[in-house]
């Protein structure tokens, strides 16, 4: 009897302590589990998940829609596909031509058609102090070069311009005033247009005074001697001033004539942005 007693206690010693092996085993086994699994996402920075999870790219603002109108002369001339390209040049030009000569200001633009003059290829009307600008188109011209679209950029310049002195202000032409709103006007359209835009060599034949694209190289050299700043600080002054040449004196410390003199003599190179 006895016999079985020491048995029965010694099997049961055994089995509990296989037991408690088996507890120890789980418990230890499910201790260990959480350490591979919990610390690993607290470990993750900022900039890992960044990596991980780029932000998703903004798309460019339909502009168009706020600042722009079509008139009915436009939207039955031009295709429905040519039309889209005319709203998606302005949604990617309007706002970079506000921001480099209107403070980032933004007006409202029409679009309309004239061909009745066959010497204007656009025009902008709207003086300086009118938030409402118009741009009519020459169709003959757009049915010649569809995707002109450099010819807006021109005009859009005009648009935000606005300059102090009615004499150099975009209607100026009978005030002989023309040469220095035409070529800031050219000069954007090099320099921020992406459709190609070429300016003429220069020859001892020009002036300053010539305007357009012959001027616009000028103000293009003049941006790149004085370090990408004149046209900023000139365009600050024509908004802010009634223009003299003395504004060329106060950006270079040299007069207009001894800006040409000095452009006449150089190599000329000007490069876009």
């Amino acid at each position: 009897m006895k016999k079985r007693i020491v048995i029965l206690i010694s099997a049961l010693s055994v089995l509990l302590l296989a037991a408690s092996v088996f507890t120890l085993t789980v418990f230890a086994e499910e201790e260990e589990s959480p350490k591979l699994v919990a610390t690993v996402p607290f470990e993750v920075t900022e900039e890992d998940l960044v990596i991980e999870k780029p932000k998703a790219q903004p798309k460019t603002e339909d502009l168009a829609s706020k600042f722009l109108t079509l008139d009915k002369d436009v939207t039955s001339w031009f295709t429905a596909s040519s039309i889209k390209r005319i709203k998606d040049h302005f949604n990617r030009i309007y706002p970079v031509l506000c921001e480099e000569f209107n403070y980032g200001v933004m007006w409202d633009i029409e679009y309309g058609i004239d061909s009745s003059n066959p010497a204007y290829v656009a025009y902008q009307i709207g003086g300086s102090r009118e938030t409402q600008k118009i741009i009519k188109m020459n169709t003959d011209h757009f049915k010649k070069t569809a995707s002109d679209f450099s010819t807006l950029s021109h005009e859009l310049t005009h648009a935000v311009q606005c300059y102090r002195d009615a004499k150099y202000g975009p209607n100026n032409s009978a005030n002989g005033g023309e040469w220095l709103t035409e070529g800031v006007a050219d000069y954007s359209r090099f320099l921020l247009e992406p459709t190609p835009f070429s300016l003429p060599e220069f020859n001892q034949s020009q002036s300053y005074t010539d305007s357009y694209r012959v001027t616009a190289r000028f103000f293009v050299w003049l941006d790149q001697q004085y370090d990408t700043t004149f046209m900023e600080q000139f365009n600050e002054a024509l908004k802010t001033e009634v223009y003299t040449q003395t504004i060329f004196v106060k950006i270079t410390g040299k007069t207009l004539d001894e800006l040409w003199a000095i452009y006449a003599a150089s190599d000329h190179k000007v490069t876009r942005k």
